[in-house]
């Protein structure tokens, strides 16, 4: 039996619940790694992942509609842009984490990066094509590493996103235990240069915290997380 929309949210805040009184309470046995790791699985391969993320990125989008409708009947219009994050939000690394077990191991992890062969997220793209065609600046902030930027570059173009602003990676020797520092301060450089954020969208909280944009959206992740 397939559940409503309204139940299927309703159990994942739920399971999101009991995950975090199970790891919150040190005194009981958390939840099983390998059936957490399945049911990772049966949601993205169930559809409701990519259901899940279609869901996000069509509200981003129906606000930067309205933000570009606002602007156009400006007499000294603004200039727009939209901030995207580059790994399960522009670019879906699904298959090497399941290659992985789900385990974020640097070295390797890096190494499928240098291969520049992910897949654009369908939705996310539509999105990218959609701020293009009507003029809004794109920007990618990325907790990349700088020196992965030429195959950063390579498989972007390679998967549909053509045209940007600019790409901001993180600095090789960038020491802070979050990315949210660099991350706000990159956002603050965007607005510095005069451009209005009026989208920011990522798949991890730290993608979105610090400010500096007008709306986020925040993508569904269950794979990893980055403080």
């Amino acid at each position: 039996m397939k559940l409503s929309r309204k139940s299927r949210v309703l159990s994942t805040f739920l399971f999101t619940a009991l995950l975090f009184v199970s790891v919150s309470s040190l005194a009981e046995e958390p939840e099983n790694l390998y059936l957490t790791k399945q049911a990772a699985i049966f949601y993205h391969d169930s559809g409701e992942y990519a259901y899940d993320i279609s869901d996000v990125v069509q509200q981003a989008q129906a606000y930067l509609e309205k933000r570009i409708a606002e602007n156009n009947k400006l007499k000294n219009k603004r200039k727009l842009a939209v901030v995207f994050d580059i790994d399960e939000t522009s670019l879906s690394n699904y298959k090497h984490l399941i290659a992985l077990d789900f385990g974020i191991i640097p070295e390797l992890y890096k190494d499928t990066i240098l291969k520049a062969e992910d897949p654009a997220i369908p939705a996310t793209l539509k999105l990218y094509n959609y701020a293009n065609a009507h003029g809004v600046a794109v920007f990618f902030i990325t907790g990349r590493s700088e020196d992965l930027r030429d195959a950063t570059v390579k498989n972007l173009i390679t998967a549909g996103c053509k045209d940007w602003i600019e790409i901001y990676l993180k600095p090789n020797d960038y020491h802070e235990k979050s990315i949210i520092p660099f991350k706000t301060l990159t956002r603050e450089k965007i607005q510095k240069k005069g451009y209005d954020i009026v989208v920011n969208i990522g798949d991890q909280y730290s993608d979105l915290s610090g400010g500096n944009a007008e709306r986020t959206f925040k993508l569904p992740n269950p794979y990893y997380y980055i403080p």
